[in-house]
C-alpha cells in the first residue's frame, strides 16, 4: 500500500512538472529615459533589465490579462507614473524568472537629451498554469415581468449578478468605470473579514435584498452623466480563501472604492500568488435616455 502511495505521488508529481513547463527564454527591452521620470540610472537599469525578462517570458508564453482597461500611459497629479508602468508589465509576465543562463547586456547612449536603454537577457522560466474552473455567470436586470441578461443598461437601472461555481469557494465582484475609479460591489459592507465565500453547484442571484440578508439595504444602480459610457464588471473566484484589496469607505449611496491602477496591482499580484484564481470580464453599457 504504501510503495503504490509512492507511486501515485511521484506521478502526481510529474504531472505537475510537465505541466509547467520550463524553457530557455531570451528577450530585449528598450527604455528611453527622459528629465520627467523622476527615477534614477540605477533604477532605470534594473527596470530596463526587467522589463527585458519579461519581454522574454511573454514572447514564450505570453502573459496575464485581468482587464482591457490597462493604460501603459499613467498620470498622477499631472506626472507619469514610471513605476506603475513597469512594475505592472512585469507582473502581467506568464511565467517566473528562474535565472539568468548568461550575464544580462545593458547598452547605454545618449541621443536628444535623453538617455536610451538596451538590455538583452538570456535565462530559464517556468510557466505560470492558471486554472480554467469553468463559472457561469450572467449580468441581469430587471425586464417587465422577470429578470433577464442585460449587457446595455439605460442610467439608473439596477444591476445583478447570476452565479454559479462547480466548488465551494470564495467570490469578490468589482466595477471598473475608469483609471480613477473602480467600486467593491462583492464582499458586502457587512463582510468584515473581507471575504464572500460561495457553495459549489447552488445558483446565487447577488445584490438581491429577497435573496441575501446582507445586500440589505444595499443594491446597485448603474448611472452615468455621459450620453453613453462603458464599464466592466470583473468577477473573481478562487477555491482557496483571498481578501478583497485595501479600498476607503464609500458614504450610503456608494460602495467602497479605490483607484484602477492599485486595484491592478493588487488583482495581479493574488494571480500570481494564487494558480487556482479565475478572474472573467464583461462590458457594460450605460446610456442617458433621450428627453
Amino acid at each position: 500500500m504504501k510503495k503504490l502511495t509512492l507511486i501515485v505521488l511521484i506521478l502526481a508529481f510529474t504531472l505537475v512538472t510537465q505541466a509547467q513547463r520550463e524553457e530557455e527564454v531570451s528577450g530585449s527591452y528598450t527604455y528611453v529615459l527622459s528629465e520627467n521620470d523622476g527615477i534614477t540610472l540605477k533604477e532605470a537599469k534594473h527596470m530596463c533589465i526587467e522589463l527585458a525578462k519579461a519581454a522574454a517570458i511573454k514572447e514564450k508564453f505570453g502573459e496575464l490579462i485581468t482587464s482591457d482597461v490597462i493604460d501603459s500611459n499613467v498620470e498622477t497629479n499631472g506626472e507619469s507614473s514610471t513605476s506603475y508602468y513597469w512594475e505592472n508589465t512585469v507582473a502581467m509576465a506568464k511565467g517566473d524568472w528562474l535565472g539568468d543562463t548568461e550575464k544580462p547586456k545593458l547598452d547605454i547612449k545618449y541621443e536628444d537629451d535623453k538617455l536610451i536603454f538596451t538590455a538583452e537577457v538570456k535565462g530559464r522560466a517556468r510557466e505560470i498554469i492558471q486554472s480554467k474552473i469553468d463559472l457561469k455567470w450572467e449580468i441581469m436586470k430587471d425586464g417587465l415581468t422577470m429578470r433577464k441578461k442585460a449587457s446595455i443598461f439605460e442610467s439608473g437601472e439596477r444591476v445583478y449578478v447570476n452565479f454559479r461555481s462547480p466548488a465551494d469557494g470564495y467570490v469578490a465582484i468589482y466595477l471598473i468605470v475608469g483609471d480613477d475609479d473602480t467600486s467593491c460591489l462583492l464582499p458586502y459592507k457587512q463582510d468584515v473579514d473581507g471575504r464572500f465565500e460561495v457553495k459549489g453547484g447552488r445558483d446565487y442571484m447577488f445584490f438581491d435584498k429577497e435573496e441575501n440578508p446582507k445586500a440589505y439595504p444595499y443594491y446597485y444602480t448603474l448611472t452615468t452623466q455621459r450620453r453613453l459610457e462603458n464599464n466592466q464588471l470583473v468577477i473573481i473566484y478562487s477555491p482557496n480563501p483571498f481578501t478583497k484589496c485595501n479600498d476607503k469607505s464609500g458614504d450610503k449611496l456608494r460602495p467602497n472604492a479605490l483607484n484602477t491602477h492599485d486595484f491592478q496591482k493588487w488583482l495581479l499580484k493574488c494571480q500570481r500568488e494564487d494558480r487556482d484564481m479565475v478572474v472573467n470580464k464583461k462590458w457594460v453599457k450605460i446610456y442617458q435616455k433621450k428627453q
